[in-house]
């Protein structure tokens, strides 16, 4: 990768059918669309060639990802050990331990994309039960297969890596739940097995993630119950929280502090975040012109602290997969001017009432092209000079 490429600039016949087609809420086929997206591809590549040349050592990709690995392992051990000594209160190490357990989730990505240690899997495998455990979430291995299939079926039913985060439910307390506790996502699971029986067994889903995601809910219910118990929160004289021994608390507490309340932070800003940056229900397969939305009002910066700038780059992502998250971050600033430039949505908040449509769920003309559409006007036009003749 040494050469730049050529960014097309959209002509105004161009705009003007972008335009139209945003009046009009139907979508432009992928043939319409090239030359925005090649706009966009192409900065992504030039910005990091640029980017490359300008710094050398990005070529050192494992030792980067050590880098990151290690120090977020580290730090969130120091953080551990201060809480502990009662040095750090809880309220400055829960938001100080999701912040390197963001890193790792970012290092457990690329792993996915294989970006890292290639021709040593024991290493990427190795990362993978480091974080895994870190996470307490579900397996890394399955959470490949299910996000490779994402890049495939973004927006689509097919789509079992974002619909398993709430994304296409109504806004509403279930999609609440289920973005801040892992182990709700049970709920879902039968709609989703019935979409993706390819890939999803939910029996097997839930038998492969109960190592983790049974403690990490087990802990959150405990410690919830323990402070109704401490609180006198309970309710009549048959309450459970009534029969918890006293002397497990200490343990509960730090164990639900250092571990869970941390992830419970993390999960819950990058479900929310990662849910609304996509689209889903109404766009055309394999269009990523309309997978994504950026993301980055000012509003939403306490949010993405815990996600790493999520919202602002995942779409950077989708267009090329095979750049490491650090990378992304880097060149984000001009390729989102370009492709606020050529059309991409830009703080689509009003996404959270519609569902991650596109558009209105509502309305009739959704998920149809300018083609299609015309050529109902045409026809229609053509039986009316029919009728006109005879």
């Amino acid at each position: 990768m040494t050469e730049y490429k050529a960014v097309p600039q959209l002509s105004a016949e161009e705009q003007k059918l972008m335009d139209r087609a945003q009046v009009d809420r139907t979508f432009l086929t992928d043939k319409e669309l090239k030359k925005q997206v090649t706009a966009i591809r192409n900065t992504i590549k030039n910005e990091e060639i640029r980017l490359r040349k300008e710094y050398p050592w990005l070529k050192h990709q494992n030792a980067i990802s050590l880098v990151f690995f290690l120090g977020s392992v580290v730090s969130m051990i120091a953080i551990a050990y201060l809480y502990l000594q009662r040095i750090l209160h809880w309220s400055l190490a829960v938001p100080l331990l999701a912040i390197p357990g963001s890193i790792l989730h970012e290092l457990e990505h690329d792993i996915i994309h294989n970006l890292y240690f290639k021709s040593k899997k024991w290493v990427q495998h190795l990362m993978f039960c480091v974080i895994w455990a870190v996470k307490l979430s579900i397996p890394p291995w399955v959470r490949k297969v299910l996000h490779l299939r994402h890049h495939i079926y973004s927006g689509q039913k097919e789509d079992a890596e974002e619909r398993l985060i709430g994304t296409g439910l109504p806004f509403f307390y279930m999609r609440w739940l289920i973005q801040m506790d892992t182990f709700l996502t049970v709920l879902l699971l039968k709609d989703v097995e019935h979409d993706n029986k390819d890939v999803i067994k939910k029996e097997k889903l839930i038998l492969v993630s109960s190592p983790t995601v049974i403690p990490f809910s087990v802990t959150l219910h405990l410690f919830w119950n323990y402070l109704r118990l401490l609180n006198g929160w309970t309710f009549t004289a048959y309450d459970p929280a009534l029969y918890l021994p006293l002397s497990m608390w200490p343990y509960v507490r730090d164990v639900a502090i250092l571990m869970v309340l941390p992830n419970m932070l993390r999960q819950c800003c990058l479900n929310m975040i990662a849910s609304y940056c996509h689209y889903y229900g109404d766009i055309p397969e394999n269009s990523v012109f309309y997978q994504n939305q950026i993301l980055d009002h000012w509003l939403l910066w306490p949010i993405q602290l815990f996600c790493f700038n999520f919202g602002a780059t995942h779409i950077i992502h989708h267009y090329i997969p095979n750049q490491p998250f650090y990378l992304r971050q880097m060149l984000a600033q001009k390729t989102l001017e370009v492709m606020v430039q050529n059309g991409v949505r830009k703080n689509d908040l009003a996404v959270i009432f519609r569902d991650n449509r596109y558009y209105d769920k509502d309305d009739s003309r959704r998920g149809k092209t300018l083609d299609e559409l015309t050529a109902g006007d045409n026809l229609s036009n053509s039986s009316d000079s029919d009728d006109g003749d005879h």
